[in-house]
């Protein structure tokens, strides 16, 4: 009989023969520089931050426009936007973990960096939280980019409610710490200098 050390070994050398081609792929598609980004994260980054601002501006527009031909085909888009997003979140997790971090930026401290990362941690899960809640709270399905429909697992009811009450919230902390990050960036650009804006170009 084979002890559970053997039989655990080749699970072991897949998952690590997995990580290591992420990263020989890594190595292939990304930059020679050591002080930027490499391209996959840099078209995370922008669908991303592209996406958000339009949907927070839209989403929020949505409260203020009565209900008809408009409401209906900015929700529509916003949700086929999201079920877009939920496709790549996932694949951007994992390349954020696998891929190489740049140079880090000259006259930022150790303190100043942990917080950083702490922050886009956090960016993260609120990124995660918007869109769950964004796709369970819609009751009866919609329609993508007017091509298929979605279907989503619940009815118009208490739960849908909460769920929405949740997408609202987490909506309105993702705004603030995207304002938060433009902030910083623009702190960084413009007052310490350090060319940060680069690193994502």
């Amino acid at each position: 009989m084979r002890s559970s050390t053997q039989t655990g070994e080749p699970q072991t050398m897949i998952a690590q023969n997995r990580y290591l081609a992420l990263r020989a792929l890594h190595q292939q598609v990304g930059d020679a520089e050591p002080g930027r980004y490499d391209g996959v994260a840099r078209f995370f980054h922008w669908t991303f931050a592209v996406s958000i601002i339009y949907a927070s501006v839209a989403g929020y527009s949505l409260a203020r426009i009565a209900n008809g031909p408009v409401h209906d085909f900015l929700s529509q888009l916003n949700m086929s936007i999201g079920t877009v997003l939920i496709v790549l979140f996932p694949l951007r997790v994992v390349w954020k973990l696998v891929r190489v971090e740049p140079r880090a930026l000259p006259n930022v401290s150790i303190r100043q960096q942990t917080l950083a990362h702490a922050v886009h941690a956090v960016i993260y899960v609120t990124i995660f939280a918007v869109l769950a809640s964004g796709f369970l709270m819609v009751p009866n399905g919609y329609s993508f980019f007017g091509l298929i429909e979605i279907d989503t697992p619940f009815q118009k009811g208490p739960l849908t409610d909460e769920l929405f009450t949740v997408h609202r919230a987490s909506c309105a902390l993702l705004a603030g710490l995207v304002m938060l990050h433009v902030a910083a960036v623009i702190k960084h650009q413009l007052i310490m200098r350090n060319d940060v804006l680069r690193r994502m170009l």
